[in-house]
């Protein structure tokens, strides 16, 4: 584990940082993770390599850091969502549209995030998507567990039912990554409706 360097956390320094992340997640769509170095990063940032070493401890945090940015943000938006319901199942729906609201509003940013979380390796070569928490997962399986016993949802394995609608909603951004063109809103109401009826629970 790295030592971070201290950083004052003004209002400037974190506006820097965020103007960082935005370049990184530029560079990476536009020409691809492999090639996004910290010089190119930089260049789209409009800045040099030493601002950027100044806030980030290289490439590696930096990339950490985009992927933290965007799914931490996606994540507050779904929670919110899933505590405004009451019933199991308007919460899973609630679920399902929020992940696809927040694809739809910030594509490229979760196009970005995606690309990094399966490509970047930390020193030990681990890629990202392995070390991420089960946070959405855990949401999902108190949500449907909510259901089953509420008899609102068949009796079912929770922790099948959760990976598989987490893998689902994911398909939407392999979906988007491979034909830009899909109507994600046409994607969402389909995959409420599939999800809902796979549990045993009416269209929300």
């Amino acid at each position: 584990m790295r030592t971070k360097k201290p950083r004052s956390g003004s209002f400037t320094e974190a506006a820097r940082r965020a103007q960082i992340i935005e370049a990184a997640i530029r560079t990476v769509n536009e020409i691809g993770y492999t090639r996004a170095s910290l010089a190119e990063i930089a260049r789209r940032a409009g800045t040099s390599k030493s601002v950027l070493s100044y806030h980030f401890d290289g490439k590696e945090e930096l990339l950490e850091q985009v992927v933290g940015h965007v799914f931490e943000a996606a994540g507050r938006r779904v929670a919110d969502a899933v505590d405004a319901e009451r019933t199991a199942a308007a919460k899973l729906a609630a679920y399902v549209r929020a992940e696809l609201a927040y694809l739809r509003e910030h594509r490229e940013p979760m196009l970005a995030a995606s690309e990094i979380l399966i490509s970047h390796r930390d020193e030990h070569g681990v890629p990202l998507y392995l070390r991420g928490g089960d946070e959405a997962i855990a949401l999902l399986e108190s949500v449907i567990d909510q259901g089953r016993r509420a008899g609102e949802f068949a009796d079912t394995d929770v922790r099948v039912a959760a990976i598989t609608v987490s893998h689902a909603v994911d398909g939407a951004l392999t979906r988007v990554q491979s034909h830009p063109e899909t109507d994600l809103v046409a994607y969402e109401k389909e995959l409420v409706r599939l999800v809902l009826r796979a549990l045993g629970a009416p269209d929300a």
